[in-house]
């Protein structure tokens, strides 16, 4: 499932999912690392209504189309905020579909190893998410000074995908329906369900900012040429 919203207003322009990298917008990128994926049954892009058509004239120009499996790539009307639109692309997925993966469409640089990764933790844990170990020195701040080190050890940042079976995802949403989490390890977490650790991948960046869209442009042509 693949969350599509959001503004780009960091990024500026044109808003950055449906900026060009490489020889496709980033949403199509991002698509296609999951469509066609041995342990990937279908695929569903959330997207406000507004770009829905858009969203899915762009997805077949491109040829991004699932073959086999429980249904081709759909597109569907999310909501007003992640955990809405999240919970309408749980209720647009085929009812065999057991385990769901959560993935922002503008993380282009996830690899199948890490989505099977991903999708493995799940099925032996219930619920699992991407992430990597924190390596900076961490500080508070306030006032526009430093303030105390923040301990690093046991510290990881987040990424997707993150996934869970498909009741308990559910189950998360209808317990915390007026919670705003933001991302899916906050909201399983906050259902009590156990979230596993799987160790993510630093080129697994989100295009948010300017710095991010100036490297997922350089790196790219690198990570095509590796895969």
């Amino acid at each position: 499932m693949l969350p599509a919203g959001g503004s780009g207003l960091r990024l500026g322009g044109e808003r950055k999912q449906f900026r060009l990298l490489g020889d496709a917008p980033v949403l199509v990128q991002t698509a296609r690392a999951f469509v066609g994926h041995p342990d990937v049954a279908a695929t569903v892009v959330v997207a406000p209504a507004s770009d829905v058509a858009n969203v899915r004239g762009m997805l077949a120009e491109y040829g991004v189309v699932a073959e086999g499996g429980f249904a081709d790539l759909a597109v569907v009307v999310g909501g007003a905020t992640r955990a809405a639109s999240v919970a309408c692309g749980l209720a647009a997925l085929p009812e065999p579909v057991g385990i769901v993966l959560v993935h922002d469409a503008v993380r282009p640089f996830v690899s199948g190893d890490l989505i099977a990764r991903v999708v493995a933790a799940v099925r032996e844990n219930g619920a699992a998410a991407a992430a990597v170990r924190v390596s900076d020195t961490l500080r508070r701040g306030a006032r526009d000074v430093f303030a105390e080190t923040v301990e690093r050890d046991g510290m990881w940042a987040m990424q997707t995908p993150q996934g869970a079976r498909r009741d308990l995802l559910a189950a998360a949403y209808a317990a915390n329906a007026d919670a705003a989490p933001t991302d899916e390890a906050g909201l399983l977490a906050l259902a009590g369900t156990p979230v596993a650790i799987v160790e993510g991948d630093t080129r697994n960046v989100k295009v948010t900012t300017p710095t991010d869209w100036a490297l997922a442009c350089a790196l790219w042509p690198s990570w095509v040429a590796g895969r």
